[in-house]
C-alpha cells in the first residue's frame, strides 16, 4: 500500500517539473521573439532613414530675379506648386500675396501679417514674410487640406516628407548658417517688439544625407546646392522653425 502510494507521489511530482519545464520554455521563447521584434523594427528604421540620400528630389528651379528682387518666400513657393503640378508663376504670388507697410505710424511692419515693404526693388523699404501670408497664398491654390504646416517641429520631420518625397519650403538665412546677434535688429511692430534680419532668405529643401541638405536657392543658379546640414538645421532653428509641404 506504501509502495503505491509513492509510485503516485513520484508521478505527481513529475507532471509537475514538466509543467514548469514548458512554461519556462515558453517564457524564453517570447522573450526572443519580443528581442527579434524589436530589432527588427530598429532595422526597418535605419533602413528607412537617408533613403534619399545622395538622390534629391527632381524639383524645377525658379530664380527670383530679376523681376523680384525680395521674392524668395513667394519663388520658393512657386517651386513647391510646380512640383506638385500647378502651373503658378512667382509674379502671380507676388501680386496676390497680402502686403503691408515698412512702416507705418512710428511702427514697422508684421511679417506675420504680410510682406513687409517693396518685394520688387530692392532699392526701396523692404524685408520679407514669415510663413503664415505664405500659408494662407498656398490656399489660394491648393485644398488646405493638402497643406502641412511643419512651423515649429524638429528637423526629423523635414527629413521624413523628403522621404516621402515631398519637398519642404523652409525659412533661414542667405549664408545658411547661424547668424551672430549683430545681425539682427530689433523692431517694434503692432504686436510688441520684434527680432529681424535682413539676411532672411527663403529656400526650398529637396534632399538630405547625414552630412549635408540639398536645397533649390532662388537666388542660385545651381540646383540642388548641398549645404552643410547641421548649419541649416541651426539658421532653420534661429529664424523660428518655419516650413511648410504639399501632400496631395
Amino acid at each position: 500500500m506504501q509502495r503505491h502510494k509513492n509510485i503516485y507521489i513520484l508521478i505527481i511530482f513529475c507532471i509537475v517539473l514538466c509543467i514548469i519545464t514548458l512554461v519556462h520554455k515558453g517564457e524564453n521563447n517570447s522573450a526572443k521573439n519580443t528581442t527579434y521584434g524589436m530589432d527588427k523594427l530598429v532595422k526597418l528604421d535605419k533602413k528607412n532613414s537617408y533613403s534619399k540620400e545622395n538622390n534629391p528630389l527632381e524639383v524645377p528651379l525658379i530664380l527670383q530675379n530679376p523681376e523680384l528682387e525680395r521674392g524668395c518666400e513667394v519663388t520658393s513657393l512657386a517651386m513647391l506648386l510646380n512640383f506638385n503640378g500647378l502651373s503658378v508663376d512667382k509674379l502671380e504670388l507676388a501680386k496676390n500675396i497680402k502686403y503691408v507697410p515698412f512702416q507705418n505710424n512710428g511702427l514697422m511692419g508684421n511679417m506675420d501679417e504680410g510682406f513687409v515693404g517693396d518685394m520688387y526693388d530692392i532699392d526701396m523699404p523692404g524685408l520679407g514674410v514669415h510663413i503664415k501670408p505664405i500659408l494662407e497664398l498656398a490656399k489660394l491654390y491648393i485644398s488646405e487640406n493638402c497643406i502641412l504646416d511643419l512651423t515649429g517641429s524638429n528637423p526629423e520631420n523635414l527629413y521624413k516628407a523628403i522621404d516621402k518625397e515631398h519637398p519642404v519650403w523652409i525659412l533661414t538665412n542667405a549664408s545658411f548658417r547661424k547668424l551672430p546677434d549683430y545681425e539682427f535688429r530689433t523692431w517694434k511692430t503692432n504686436t510688441g517688439e520684434r527680432q529681424v534680419t535682413y539676411r532672411q532668405h527663403s529656400v526650398l529643401l529637396t534632399g538630405y544625407t547625414e552630412q549635408y541638405v540639398y536645397i533649390n536657392d532662388p537666388l542660385d543658379t545651381e540646383k540642388n546646392k548641398r549645404i552643410d546640414k547641421k548649419d541649416f538645421e541651426e539658421a532653420w532653428v534661429q529664424l523660428g522653425r518655419q516650413a511648410l509641404t504639399i501632400i496631395p
